[in-house]
C-alpha cells in the first residue's frame, strides 16, 4: 500500500488537478495580497492617527475582515496535493484575525501589552502567509 501512495506522488498531475492547483494558486494567492494591503494601511494609519479609538475601530473592522477572509479561504476547493497548506492558510489568517482583536482591545482599554502582542503577532501571520504562498507558488 506505501509503494501505491508513493506513485501517486511521482505520477504527473491530470489536466483537471493543475486546473485546480491553478485556480487554488489563484484563489490563495488574491486572500494574501489582501491582507499584505491590510497591513500596510494599518501601518501608514498607526503612523499618522494619534487616536487610540479610531486605531481601535479600524483594528477591529480588520478583524471582521479578515474573519471573512479566512472562512473564504476555508470554502477554497483545493486539489488534495494542496489539503494542507490550504489548512495552515486558513488557520494564519485566523491568527490574524486574532492579533487584529488584540490590536482592537488593546487600543480601546490603553493597554500596551496587547498592542504590543497584537503587532507581534500580525507581523508573525505575514511571515507565514509569505512561506504558505511561495509553497504555493511552487507546487
Amino acid at each position: 500500500m506505501a509503494l501505491a501512495t508513493l506513485f501517486q506522488f511521482i505520477r504527473p498531475a491530470s489536466p483537471e488537478d493543475h486546473e485546480a492547483q491553478q485556480l487554488f494558486r489563484g484563489d490563495a494567492t488574491r486572500l494574501v495580497d489582501r491582507l499584505r494591503v491590510m497591513f500596510e494601511e494599518w501601518g501608514a494609519m498607526r503612523e499618522f492617527v494619534p487616536e487610540y479609538d479610531k486605531l481601535a475601530n479600524v483594528a477591529a473592522v480588520n478583524r471582521w475582515e479578515l474573519m471573512r477572509l479566512a472562512h473564504e479561504s476555508e470554502q477554497l476547493h483545493s486539489p488534495r496535493s494542496m489539503a494542507a497548506t490550504q489548512r495552515e492558510l486558513h488557520e494564519a489568517l485566523t491568527s490574524g484575525a486574532r492579533a487584529w482583536q488584540l490590536l482592537a482591545n488593546g487600543y480601546r482599554f490603553h493597554k500596551s501589552e496587547a498592542v504590543c502582542d497584537g503587532q507581534a503577532l500580525l507581523i508573525d501571520t505575514l511571515a507565514q502567509v509569505d512561506r504558505l504562498i511561495q509553497q504555493v507558488q511552487m507546487h
